[in-house]
């Protein structure tokens, strides 16, 4: 516990850091060439969650005061429409994105239950309409995709922030909205376990980056919606496979894996790793099932074993490539903010399942 403890402070410092560096938001990433990207709002949104928590568990006010700026400047780039542009900020050119805005909602929504001050959850009911308008009758985009003309499995991802404003506004038409792209998407789920369209792009193999966000997406939908069976079990198999890999390479998955399975382990994706770590614990939390932590504590370890905690670089030090190698095809030659962030919830979720065994 004191070295995971290690590794979470060293990883928050980085986080801080970053921000120091983000002119109000989080830098996207740190390149080894020696410079911070420019900030990135979808990253900074769902960084707020991690740093109240971090709060919480250690007491520590910065993290907390660090969150609450990290909304304010949100809010002041938000668009009249309720929406956020995609890529870092500012936008090269005005591009409202689903993707963006969705993540935005999650730290919205934290800062709302922190504060209980209503300009978060009005700003994040904002988004969430937005977003909701957008969704057509077939449960897709048409407009504000990453990729013209293609809906990704990850929106599950989408969909969740919107069940947030949901559970806290009772905004309907934004419920009706989430469940058409939940309902569109399981609709592409194969006997393997595997969700069509969980990658960047169709035509290649999917980071575990990408396939994790979709499994939560999923789970967390399940737990919104309270029902299990329709959006909850049919990330099962694929959280079974993922745990079984886990165990056998000993923490270290592939970083990318095709419909069938067939993985690409000349790299691993790192924040894929930590985010599938999360899965696994929050379907634990269901069912206690010791096997799912300590397959959780293997991809915690294989990650920690990458930090650095003494590199005399601060844009280093504490942070998590996008790849190990550094040079992998994951964010090559980068240290991304969300995998710093998703490093940190992975350490605090594990610290706390593990507590409870002490």
């Amino acid at each position: 516990m004191k070295r995971y403890k290690t590794h979470l402070d060293a990883t928050v410092a980085w986080l801080y850091r970053s921000i120091d560096h983000g002119k109000g938001g989080s830098c996207a990433y740190f390149g080894v060439w020696g410079r911070w990207a420019p900030p990135y709002p979808e990253t900074t949104g769902y960084i707020i969650p991690t740093l109240l928590h971090y709060a919480r568990v250690t007491g520590a006010s910065e993290a907390r005061e660090r969150a609450m700026g990290l909304g304010n400047w949100l809010l002041g780039i938000q668009d009249e429409g309720g929406y956020w542009h995609g890529g870092t900020h500012p936008p090269a050119r005005p591009n409202p994105s689903i993707f963006n805005t969705g993540q935005i909602l999650l730290g919205l929504c934290a800062l709302f239950d922190e504060t209980e001050d209503a300009v978060w959850l009005d700003a994040a009911r904002a988004g969430a309409r937005w977003l909701a308008q957008g969704v057509n009758g077939e449960g897709e985009w048409e407009q504000g995709n990453y990729r013209d003309g293609f809906n990704p499995s990850y929106y599950t991802r989408v969909a969740w922030p919107m069940l947030e404003v949901w559970k806290r506004s009772g905004d309907e038409p934004v419920h009706a909205a989430a469940v058409r792209v939940l309902d569109r998407i399981l609709s592409r789920r194969r006997a393997n376990g595997v969700i069509q369209g969980w990658g960047f792009d169709p035509e290649r193999p999917a980071f575990t980056h990408t396939i994790a966000y979709t499994l939560r997406g999923l789970l967390e939908s399940a737990r919104l919606l309270d029902d299990w069976k329709t959006y909850g079990a049919p990330t099962e198999t694929a959280l079974e496979r993922l745990y079984r890999q886990a165990e056998l390479y000993r923490g270290r998955l592939a970083g990318a894996y095709d419909e069938a399975w067939r993985k690409d382990d000349r790299f691993s994706c790192l924040t894929g790793n930590v985010q599938t770590a999360i899965c696994l614990l929050k379907y634990e939390a269901r069912s206690e099932d010791l096997r799912l932590v300590n397959a959780a504590c293997k991809l915690v370890d294989y990650v920690c074993s990458t930090q650095s905690l003494r590199h005399p670089h601060g844009g280093i030090r504490g942070g998590i490539a996008g790849s190990r190698p550094v040079w992998g095809r994951y964010m090559a030659l980068r240290y991304p903010n969300w995998a710093a962030k998703f490093h940190a919830d992975a350490l605090m979720l594990l610290m706390e399942r593990l507590e409870r065994e002490a």
